[in-house]
């Protein structure tokens, strides 16, 4: 087996939890008088809080309208988080998982996301036990694009960087993967059109299960 290390993004490749950040953002924009379109989706998609709020600045010009648009959203996604009733699991998760379990392949989750909301989402799905590393966008210094949540995620299991194989769905993940010298694929979050052409993909995690044989 060619790799001994998986390392997962969560938001839009293990879960389908984008198309619910992106609406909530409608929710909250007219409030705060800004445009929330598809071009600011993409730039924020991969990064973590303090890079969001960074670009958030760029446009509200104000730090505390930046803190209050946080906390309303966060509001509106913690009340979904807490009444969602069908899981989010992407197509193939489980099956990918399993097979890496049953091949001694250790798995990662390396996301941009706060520790508090990983922790639920993985307890919730019942899969917290398949992850033998879990990093945060709290962790690292840098967001996405810079690969350092990978690279970290790696340097865990004291591994050389050809026996990773990174999971990714966004841009900005797509660039930090390249940044990485891991191997990597790129699955497009189906909930949205494709907006950026890879040059290693899979149509979905199963067949994440093909290139690994």
């Amino acid at each position: 087996m060619k790799y001994k290390l998986i390392i997962f993004d969560m938001d839009g490749l293990m879960f389908d939890t984008e198309i619910m950040y992106y609406n909530s953002w409608f929710e909250v924009s007219h409030k705060y008088d800004f445009n929330f379109n598809e071009d600011l989706r993409k730039r924020l998609t991969g990064k973590n809080e303090e890079s969001v709020r960074d670009e958030l600045f760029k446009i509200l010009n104000s730090k505390e309208k930046v803190l209050n648009l946080r906390e309303d959203l966060e509001s509106l996604r913690e009340n979904y988080f807490k009444t969602y009733t069908n899981s989010l699991k992407k197509e193939g998760l489980e099956d990918l998982l399993y097979y890496a379990r049953e091949n001694n392949i250790k798995c990662a989750l390396a996301s941009s996301s706060d520790r508090e909301k990983i922790d639920f989402l993985l307890e919730k799905e019942k899969i917290r036990d398949f992850f033998n590393y879990i990093i945060s966008g709290e962790d690292v210094e840098k967001s996405k694009p810079d690969p350092e949540i990978f690279i970290k995620a790696k340097e865990n299991f004291d591994l050389l960087d050809k026996e990773a194989l990174i999971l990714e769905d966004s841009y900005n993940g797509y660039l930090a993967c390249k940044k990485s010298n891991m191997d990597y694929l790129i699955i497009h979050d189906s909930s949205f059109d494709k907006y950026f052409e890879a040059d290693r993909e899979a149509k979905n995690l199963r067949e994440v299960i093909d290139y690994l044989k």
